[in-house]
C-alpha cells in the first residue's frame, strides 16, 4: 500500500509539470532529427572467406576442424592490422592512412564455422565493395595459400597424370582378365591350360598392384589439403540502403534521452520548489494545523468570487463549511467571535476566502460582519458590489461616530460589510490606534462573528497588530506559489505578536494534484424552495431521479 501511495505521489509530481517533460522531449527529438539529417549516409559491404579445405575433402577430422576454426579467429584479428590495411590502401590507391581505414573495417568469425566475414563501411556501396574484396585478397596474400598452390601445382599435375595412366591400365587389365577367365579350358591342352592360368595369375597381381598405387596417389592428394588455406567463398555484397544514419533508431534514442532528462529535470525542480503543496506540508514544514483546502475557482472578476452564494451545494462551498466547522472547533470552551484572515504576500486569495467564509458563517445563522482592514488594497466592496464612499477610515477619524452607521448590508441575510473607506496615508497608525480597539470592541458587541480581512503579514505590520486583538487568526496559503521561507517569516511575525493561530487554509488547490476536496456530496434531506433556487438546473434535474436520494 505504501508503495502504491509513493507511486501516486511521483505520478502527481510528473503530471503537475508535464509541460517540462513535453518541452524537453520535443527539444531532444528536434536535436536528434537535426543531427541525423546532417550525417552523411554510410554504406557497407561484406565478403566471406573460408579457412581450410574441409569442403574439398571427404575425410575430415575433428582436429582439422578445430585447427581451421582457431586459424579463422587469427585471420579475423589480422584483418584489422597494419600489414593488411596498408596493403589495401596501396593496392587501391586510397587517399587515406591505414589508421583511418581501420575504423571502417571489421572482421568476425561466424560462430561454429570456419568462415570469416569482413565488413567495410564507406561513403558509397561501390567503394565499400571494392575495399572489402581487397581486404580479403590481402589476407589471402599473407597466408601460405598462394605459395602452396605454386609448389604443389607441378606435383599434383604429375600425380593426376599417373593416376590417369593407372586408371587406363586397370580398366584394360580388367577387360583382359575377363577374357582370359571366359576361355573354354576343355578345348586346351594341359600345357595351354597351365600357360593360361599363369597369365591370369600375373594379370591379377598387376591389377592388385595398380589399384594399390592408385589408392596411394589418391591419399597423397587428400593429405595435401592444408588447414592454413584461404579461399573467398562469397565476394563482397554491397548494401544499397544506408546503414547510418538510422533515423528510427536515432529518434528512439533521442526520445529515451529526452524522457530521462525531462523526468530528471521535473524531480530537480520539485526538489528546488520549497512551496507548500499539500496539507501534510503544513504540519511538517510550517507547524500549522490544516484547516482545509479550497479548490481553484475560475472567475472572471470580483463578482464571481462568491462561490458559496453562486453554487451553494458545490464541493467548494462544502469545503468552506468544513473550514467553518474546523475554526469553530478550535475554541469549543470559549467560542471565538473575532477572526483575522491574512496571508504571507498578496495574490494568495485571502480576500476571496474572507468573503466566502463570511457567507457560510451567515448561512449557519450567525450575525456576521466582514471588516476590510486592508487599507492599502481593499477589495471587499468590489466583491460584494458595494459603494465605498465612507468606511473604516472615516470611522477611525471621527470618534463620535458609531460603527453601526457604516455597515453595508449584502445580498446574504445576516452578513454585513464594513468597507475600508478612503485610503489613508498612514494605515498602520490607524490600525494600531486606540480608536481601532474601540471599534473592534463595538463590532464584537453587535455581531456574533467579526472577520477582519488583513493585509499580508510579511509586507506590513498591520496583520501583527490586529492579530493580538482578535480571538484567532487564519492563514491563507496559495498552493505552489509562495516560498516556504516567506511563509515562515509571516508566521514568525504573527507569533512574535502572540497571535492565536488557528491554522492554515490551502487555497487554489489544483484538481489534478490534490485530493483534499469533496466529490459527489449528496444531501439526505429535502431542500427548501430557496435552496432549490440556488441550485443549478443540472442539480435540480438530478434530484428528480429515483435513484438519487
Amino acid at each position: 500500500m505504501a508503495d502504491f501511495v509513493e507511486l501516486r505521489h511521483y505520478a502527481a509530481i510528473v503530471l503537475k509539470r508535464w509541460w517540462v517533460l513535453f518541452l524537453v522531449l520535443v527539444f531532444t527529438l528536434a536535436v536528434g532529427y537535426g543531427i541525423t539529417r546532417r550525417q552523411e549516409p554510410v554504406y557497407k559491404a561484406t565478403a566471406s572467406i573460408l579457412v581450410g579445405q574441409s569442403l574439398q575433402t571427404t575425410n575430415i577430422s575433428t582436429q582439422d576442424f578445430r585447427t581451421s576454426e582457431e586459424l579463422a579467429q587469427t585471420y579475423a584479428a589480422l584483418a584489422q592490422r597494419q600489414p593488411v590495411l596498408q596493403g589495401t590502401v596501396e593496392a587501391l590507391g586510397l587517399d587515406m592512412r591505414w589508421q583511418r581505414l581501420r575504423g571502417a573495417v571489421s572482421a568476425k568469425l561466424v560462430p561454429n564455422t570456419q568462415l570469416v566475414e569482413i565488413t567495410v563501411e564507406a561513403d558509397s556501396p561501390e567503394e565499400a565493395q571494392v575495399i572489402a574484396d581487397e581486404v580479403a585478397n590481402q589476407l589471402i596474400l599473407m597466408s601460405p595459400t598462394a605459395l602452396q598452390n605454386q609448389e604443389l601445382a607441378e606435383t599434383i599435375t604429375f600425380v593426376e597424370q599417373r593416376m590417369a595412366s593407372l586408371q587406363t591400365k586397370i580398366e584394360e587389365g580388367q577387360v583382359r582378365l575377363e577374357e582370359l577367365e571366359a576361355t573354354d579350358v576343355s578345348q586346351l591342352s594341359a600345357t595351354e591350360t597351365a600357360t593360361l592360368q599363369q597369365e591370369i595369375n600375373a594379370l591379377t597381381g598387376l591389377l592388385t598392384e595398380w589399384e594399390r598405387n592408385f589408392t596411394q596417389l589418391l591419399n597423397f592428394l587428400d593429405s595435401n589439403q592444408s588447414s592454413n588455406y584461404l579461399a573467398i567463398v562469397e565476394s563482397a555484397q554491397p548494401s544499397f540502403t544506408p546503414v547510418r544514419p538510422n533515423v528510427q533508431l536515432n529518434m528512439t534514442v533521442a526520445a529515451a534521452i529526452g524522457l530521462a532528462l525531462g523526468l530528471a529535470l521535473i524531480f530537480v525542480l520539485e526538489h528546488m520548489d520549497d512551496t507548500i503543496k499539500s496539507s501534510d506540508d503544513l504540519g511538517k514544514l510550517i507547524g500549522l494545523n490544516p484547516l482545509g483546502a479550497i479548490r481553484e475557482v475560475k472567475s472572471e472578476g470580483y463578482g464571481d468570487a462568491l462561490i458559496t452564494t453562486r453554487e451553494r451545494f458545490s464541493p467548494q462551498s462544502e469545503a468552506y463549511r468544513m473550514i467553518r466547522s474546523n475554526i469553530q472547533f478550535m475554541s469549543v470552551d470559549e467560542p471565538s467571535k473575532s477572526y483575522l484572515v491574512t496571508s504571507a504576500v498578496r495574490g494568495e486569495g485571502k480576500s476571496f476566502f474572507t468573503a466566502n467564509l463570511g457567507v457560510v458563517m451567515a448561512q449557519a445563522g450567525h450575525n456576521t460582519i466582514i471588516v476590510d482592514t486592508d487599507l492599502r488594497s481593499p477589495v471587499q466592496h468590489e466583491i460584494f458590489q458595494l459603494q465605498n464612499p465612507k468606511g473604516l477610515t472615516d470611522l477611525l477619524r471621527e470618534p463620535e461616530l458609531t460603527a453601526v452607521n457604516f455597515l453595508e448590508s449584502t445580498q446574504v441575510p445576516g452578513l454585513r460589510v464594513l468597507t475600508s473607506g478612503a485610503l489613508p496615508p498612514n494605515p498602520s497608525e490607524l490600525i494600531g490606534s486606540q480608536r481601532m480597539k474601540q471599534v473592534m470592541a463595538e463590532l464584537a458587541e453587535i455581531a456574533d462573528v467579526v472577520i477582519y480581512d488583513s493585509p499580508p503579514a510579511v509586507i506590513v505590520a498591520d496583520a501583527a497588530i490586529l492579530s493580538e486583538r482578535v480571538d484567532g487568526a487564519v492563514f491563507v496559503i496559495h498552493v505552489g506559489k509562495t516560498r516556504r521561507e516567506v511563509i515562515q517569516q509571516a508566521i514568525f511575525n504573527l507569533r512574535q505578536a502572540e497571535a492565536n493561530l488557528f491554522g492554515a487554509v490551502l487555497n487554489r488547490v489544483s484538481k489534478k494534484t490534490h485530493s483534499y476536496y469533496y466529490h459527489g456530496y449528496y444531501y439526505k434531506r429535502n431542500t427548501t424552495e430557496a435552496e432549490q433556487a440556488d441550485m443549478g438546473w443540472l442539480q435540480r434535474w438530478a434530484k428528480q431521479l429515483p435513484f438519487v436520494k
